[in-house]
């Protein structure tokens, strides 16, 4: 941490940038969680396997020899990839990764991965912009979200 936010924003401004993301991904994991609840000839064995998280085995003896089935074991995906996933599956296919909201999305990746796999080397420095730009990432995104793939707007 570094000496230019007085430390007792520091725990506030840390609390903001962690809450943010995890509401954002508990967002997509709900929505994934929602299309893996549809009756199971809805997708293919891949994306079913990828919305429940799971991974594919090939079974190679048995009855269903030869085919592809749903391990017990979990396969844990990038939020980056479920969001990719959810877009090309259910909304029109585009994402622009260099678009201002993708960018931001990264931003708000990299502080929230130097504070949940800190290193005692890495000064990390949190400000109250990046405090605002990760709440603002989570509302701007679940709105790209609602609206791309369910049509609808978020009423907040």
């Amino acid at each position: 941490m570094t000496a230019s936010t007085p430390n007792g924003a520091m725990a506030y401004l840390i609390g903001s940038v962690l809450t943010s993301w995890i509401s954002l991904e508990s967002f997509v994991n709900n929505m994934l969680l929602d299309y893996a609840a549809l009756p199971s000839n809805t997708f293919s064995i891949h994306e079913t396997g990828f919305l429940q998280e799971k991974q594919i085995q090939f079974n190679k003896s048995g009855s269903h020899a030869g085919t592809f089935s749903i391990s017990a074991n979990s396969e844990f995906r990038r939020i980056e990839d479920k969001v990719l996933f959810l877009i090309a599956k259910f909304g029109d296919g585009k994402i622009d990764k260099g678009s201002p909201l993708w960018q931001k999305f990264e931003r708000v990746k990299k502080k929230r991965n130097l504070l949940t796999h800190y290193r005692k080397t890495n000064d990390i420095e949190i400000t109250t912009q990046d405090s605002k730009e990760a709440i603002e990432l989570t509302k701007e995104l679940v709105e790209f979200l609602s609206g791309k793939i369910w049509r609808k707007p978020v009423n907040w």
